[in-house]
């Protein structure tokens, strides 16, 4: 871990000489550290990566609920809910990796690229609890919203209905994704930005949200989805497939870029990361194989420009590495623990169904009661159609022990009585 020396306005002015595109917006969220001091390692790193190395992490799927805000002022910036669904499948692919390009990964990354094992889906109902599609529309009397590097609040303007923007859905417990139009400055064309977790490790101070209600990612409309009609309207190719999401979603749950930003001295800054080689750069949106920007002695490596925290055109993206992978998922249970609470899923009315179930979301004990025949099974499964749970039902009332379950969402079948969605915290 290494001292970090980016300047943002000169760090554009850089990229700009090279591209006409700027991509991610974190680099604005970046500050220059006032004494000069390394960016220090904290005990959520050493955690980290201690589990890591020390312990088999554990099979469970995370599962995300997430919420698409569309702001739009033209009707062609208010994409149809296919290209939603779409980019909702690329973030499942790349972060279960399970995407067909998985099969691109060089030979000698192979062993560090791993399944996430985080997935996502749309929300079912809303933070007051009426049922949603998981995505709001907001028409916006703005064109778009603007950069401005020494004012970072006239992009989040997109997070506020005051703004002409859409409010966020409790951020501790949504991941919230704005789709709006990013207009393109003097400055390139933003693709998208988010702000890591407050506290996250390998981050220099004041670069997490400014406040709660700004957590989340915002991304330019054309970016959004794999079969976005739209996809061209910035004039750059090579961002239309969906993969600008997979990386800031990637900023949010914590990871930096795998260049760690370097400016002066490249190869002197780290993302912090083992796993992922040393780089001097981003790619600048080039498919080099052969670029390999720094010199790490035996055993070198070059670039890893396959990973989708690099700086490339989605057709170069692949991969994450197990150390990346552990990192997320370290900030997910230790500054993002509301993701894991089964938040924004819909509990289905049993109406005719004759068996009820409480409490839901259930912690360690959840309790059914049924008219069920007398040599009824009573079967629980993960939405893989693994069976978690079964047994034979025991008179009209049966408790059941959960402490046992992961978070997550399971599906409660009573034979002959139908079945019900059952979330543990």
């Amino acid at each position: 871990m290494r001292k970090l020396l980016l300047l943002p306005i000169l760090f554009f002015a850089m990229n700009l000489s090279a591209q006409q595109h700027v991509g991610c917006g974190f680099d604005l969220l970046l500050e220059a550290e006032q004494d000069g001091k390394a960016v220090r390692w904290n005990e959520a790193y050493r955690y980290a990566l201690e589990r890591h190395m020390e312990t088999h992490r554990t099979e469970d799927i995370i599962q995300i609920p997430v919420v698409f805000h569309v702001v739009w002022n033209q009707e062609y910036q208010n994409l149809h809910d296919s290209v939603i669904f779409s980019q909702l499948d690329v973030l499942n692919e790349d972060y279960r990796r399970l995407n067909a390009d998985a099969s691109l990964t060089r030979t000698e990354f192979l062993d560090v690229a791993a399944d996430a094992e985080i997935e996502f889906f749309l929300a079912e109902v809303d933070p007051d609890g009426n049922p949603t599609n998981g995505i709001d529309r907001v028409e916006s009397a703005v064109s778009g919203f603007a950069l401005n590097l020494f004012d970072f609040s006239t992009l989040d303007a997109v997070k506020s209905s005051s703004t002409n923007g859409a409010d966020a859905w409790d951020t501790e417990h949504y991941l919230n994704i704005w789709v709006c139009n990013l207009e393109e400055s003097i400055w390139g064309q933003i693709f998208g930005y988010a702000y890591p977790p407050e506290g996250a490790p390998n981050w220099p101070a004041g670069n997490s949200a400014p406040s709660p209600g700004l957590e989340g990612v915002v991304l330019h409309y054309a970016t959004v989805g794999r079969n976005n009609p739209q996809g061209l309207d910035d004039n750059l190719e090579g961002n239309e497939r969906g993969r600008t999401a997979t990386h800031e979603v990637g900023h949010y749950l914590g990871l930096r870029h795998i260049w760690a930003d370097g400016f002066f001295d490249g190869c002197a800054e780290d993302d912090g990361l083992e796993d992922t080689p040393n780089a001097a750069t981003s790619t600048n949106f080039i498919c080099d194989y052969t670029k390999n920007t720094c010199d790490d002695g035996e055993g070198d490596l070059p670039d890893m420009i396959e990973n989708f925290m690099d700086y490339n055109e989605g057709e170069c993206y692949n991969m994450f590495t197990y150390e990346q992978i552990n990192m997320m998922r370290t900030n997910i249970e230790l500054f993002r623990p509301g993701l894991l609470e089964g938040y924004g899923v819909a509990v289905e009315e049993l109406g005719a169904v004759q068996f009820t179930v409480a409490p839901n979301p259930v912690d360690h004990q959840l309790t059914i009661k049924g008219n069920w025949a007398d040599d009824a099974l009573v079967g629980m499964y993960d939405l893989s159609g693994r069976e978690v749970f079964a047994k034979q039902v025991e008179g009209r009332q049966m408790n059941i022990d959960t402490s046992f379950l992961e978070s997550g969402i399971y599906i409660l079948r009573v034979d002959g009585l139908g079945e019900t969605k059952i979330v543990k915290k």
